[in-house]
């Protein structure tokens, strides 16, 4: 002002007006440049996103650099970047820039944006900050959209939380929120994989009575699955038929869960119709369908005709991937055509199907199941020079065929191996090497082998028990043997009826028949029925301390509960009536057998004529 005062005063007048006018070009042109460049760089951002080659930190850059100019680029160009960065699974950082986003003042975000957050909150398993994020939208005069709750709802069955899941989407249809066939699919689908596959064929059949939302062919296909997995089969195919009246067109994935549930059930018929019924439909089998049928065929030994499957699977220019390779090689391999299995390899090879770790136990479990362990190991060798990490199925297999050789201290050093490898042993890696132990008679590694087991958090089963009870009662240590079944009760294994059986038998062989009795009536006090082998034992021990009466108690005892005897048992009763010298006993008693159909051999004989 004052220099508009001096220029007056000097004889050169400026007039206001003119310096208003020359002001507001001066800043509309630089309101312009702004404008322009805000404009320019939300196309390249546009661009960059679109090309599929923005990285994180270059996308960040923009971000950052988008956030200070003035005025703000549109969110348009926010979202665009946000979105970009998620498919890079880098939720988290998503997460830090739209918490930015919602600190500052001048940007609005939208829909879209608070869409972007519940997704990588989803991914993130955090679907319970969604609902949060939720109530910001609403508070920001935003309605979610029909994208926005399906979002939530799907992260909701993702977790497993099918409860919360069911209360979102029947609060979704009393409040006439956005609901389309999405919606529907994806609370199905959640049920389906929960176990629920009935509640969620209820849910298609009211979507089908509704007839404002049609169901897709997915929706078909995720109750099918459950169906065929929860071992409805029939209830599967009646919706499969369902399907065609409604003219929904099968898709491949249709025909895939039926075919696989089918031939899991041995309803090879039905299959073969499917297989059929694909080919009318021109619906083309894929390596899936290949696969469920192939390795179907091979669990039923029907190797040659899996083999010929292949073969039309190669015309039909189907790929066959690594589980085809994988069920035919362990096939062979079960039934010793090794030839065809190094074939298939060869091929395998050629098609560039690089064998896995399945694959590879495969052929590692094929060859320690014929003894050529050092082959087992080379395999194994070039397992892992290839770079596939063996599992535990690997090392039982290299460890109980080592323990089956009585190598047990090579089989013994492969545990720390394993270690190394970052496979934990399973209870059948200790198992395994428990009962080695326990028939070596080195009962108290088995034990200290017990209690590392427990200490690396593998808990002892039914297995691992009678395991070690069985090589206590061989090494005379029946004593320890009866302590275990406190052992057994502390750690929630209820012992079974070859436990009781093993210590029956341990105190007849130490001529403690009271003992094995009280034995007996504990086990038929849980609930156990004692079997072939708990009385033989017992009698056992009644014959060698020459007390016919009480063993013949007992076998009819036996008898009257349906337990059929056999030659063994036989031959038990009439060692003990010979060694007594009661010679007509034991002869009504091989007469009475005879006749009701037990069989003898020459031992039953030799007892007999040998006195």
């Amino acid at each position: 002002m004052n220099r508009i005062i001096s220029s007056r005063a000097s004889g050169n007048p400026i007039s206001l007006f003119s310096f208003f006018t020359n002001q507001f070009r001066s800043f509309a042109a630089n309101h312009h440049h702004h404008r322009s460049t805000s404009f320019d760089l939300e196309k390249y951002v546009h661009q960059r996103c679109r090309s599929g080659n923005l990285e994180v930190d270059e996308a960040l850059s923009h971000f950052h650099s988008m956030i200070k100019m003035r005025p703000l680029p549109s969110i348009w160009a926010f979202n665009h970047l946000l979105s970009t960065i998620s498919k890079k699974n880098q939720c988290s950082t998503v997460l830090c820039l739209y918490r930015e986003m919602l600190g500052c003042v001048l940007l609005e975000p939208d829909a879209c944006t608070f869409n972007i957050a519940i997704k990588c909150l989803c991914h993130l398993k955090k679907v319970d900050l969604g609902f949060p994020t939720i109530a910001v939208l609403l508070k920001r005069g935003l309605q979610p959209n029909d994208y926005t709750l399906n979002i939530l709802l799907h992260g909701l069955c993702t977790q497993g939380l099918m409860v919360s899941a069911m209360e979102l989407f029947r609060y979704i249809l009393d409040k006439g929120h956005p609901c389309d066939v999405v919606t529907y699919g994806t609370i199905i689908d959640g049920l389906c994989k929960d176990g629920q596959s009935l509640k969620a064929l209820g849910l298609l059949r009211q979507m089908q009575e509704n007839g404002r939302i049609k169901p897709d062919v997915e929706c078909f296909n995720s109750v099918i699955d459950g169906l065929c997995k929860e071992q409805q089969l029939d209830e599967a195919l009646s919706l499969f038929q369902d399907l065609i009246k409604k003219r929904v067109l099968p898709d491949v994935i249709t025909f895939n869960s039926l075919i696989h549930g089918l031939i899991k059930f041995d309803r090879w018929e039905e299959a073969a119709r499917l297989l059929s019924d694909m080919h009318d439909r021109r619906v083309s089998p894929d390596p899936t369908t290949y696969n469920a049928l192939i390795d179907g065929l091979c669990k039923e030994q029907w190797l040659d005709e899996a083999l010929s499957l292949f073969q039309d699977m190669i015309k039909k220019r189907v790929p066959p991937n690594v589980i085809t390779y994988t069920s035919l090689i362990h096939g062979l391999i079960k039934f010793d055509r090794w030839e065809e299995a190094a074939r298939l390899l060869s091929d395998m090879h050629d098609r560039g199907v690089s064998p896995n770790a399945t694959t590879y136990n495969a052929l590692i479990d094929g060859l320690c199941k014929q003894r050529m362990i050092d082959k087992a190991i080379s395999v194994f060798e070039l397992m892992s020079r290839k770079g596939i990490k063996p599992d535990v199925v690997t090392f039982n297999s290299l460890i109980d065929a080592l323990c089956k050789l009585g190598q047990l201290v090579e089989a013994s050093q492969y545990l720390p191996k394993m270690i190394d490898c970052g496979v934990s042993p399973n209870v059948v890696t200790y198992n395994t090497l428990l009962d080695a132990l326990c028939k070596k008679g080195r009962t108290l590694e088995a034990l200290n082998l017990v209690q590392a087991m427990i200490d690396h958090g593998v808990m002892p089963n039914i297995i691992t028990y009678n395991s070690l009870m069985h090589g206590l009662c061989r090494s005379g240590e029946w004593k320890e043997a009866i302590k275990l079944l406190n052992m057994m009760k502390s750690q929630a294994v209820s012992p079974d009826v070859f436990t009781f059986s093993i210590l029956v038998g341990a105190l007849c062989k130490e001529k403690r028949t009271k003992e094995a009795l009280t034995v007996l009536g504990l086990m038929t006090r849980r609930g156990l029925s004692p079997n072939l082998v708990t009385y033989s034992s017992l009698l056992s021990g009644f014959c060698h301390l020459g007390q016919m009466e009480e063993a013949m108690r007992l076998f009819n005892g036996m008898v009257s509960r349906d337990i059929v005897p056999n030659t063994w048992t036989l031959n038990i009763l009439l060692n003990g009536f010979c060694e007594q010298g009661v010679m007509d006993k034991a002869e009504k008693l091989l007469e009475a057998m005879i006749q009701r159909g037990i069989k003898t051999d020459t031992l039953s004989y030799s007892i007999l004529f040998a006195r």
